[in-house]
């Protein structure tokens, strides 16, 4: 159950470890200019609790800086760019297609690790992206959520 900080697909990340025998994993996505510790800390008073499991493993990944263009180019947290800050206007699809491989390279690792890939879940928090519908990213076995 304790949280361990680490590192991966240069990603850091906190990890809070099953109760029991690790059999799935569970990839949780923090909104634009958050931390996976601070998304973490936010579920834990939501729920007055952590969230934790007998057999699933979790982990708070924290996007890589980037600039964001919606901040004037500034740098954030963000999974990817967008244009702007709007339902009209298309994906930034270069940072896009950075974030899938990063996904794609924790996903790797996990199941490195033996977990299967239709034992991991993807799931994300004010990410308006829906990935599903982007073709060249390969989800193979590994669900999303949002």
């Amino acid at each position: 159950m304790a949280a361990v900080m680490g590192t991966s697909a240069r990603l850091r990340q906190f990890v809070v470890s099953p109760t029991g025998q690790h059999t799935a994993s569970l990839i949780m996505l923090h909104g634009s200019g958050d931390s996976g510790q601070r998304f973490r800390e936010w579920i834990k008073q939501v729920l007055n609790q952590d969230l934790v499991f007998q057999h699933i493993k979790i982990i708070y990944p924290t996007a890589p800086l980037r600039p964001y263009t919606p901040m004037n180019g500034r740098l954030s947290n963000v999974w990817f760019d967008r244009y702007k800050i709007s339902n009209d206007c298309p994906e930034h699809l270069e940072s896009i297609d950075s974030m899938c491989q990063v996904l794609a390279s924790l996903i790797d690792e996990e199941v490195k690790n033996g977990i299967k890939k239709n034992r991991i879940l993807v799931g994300s928090w004010c990410c308006r992206l829906n990935l599903d519908q982007k073709e060249d990213f390969q989800w193979g076995d590994a669900w999303h959520c949002i």
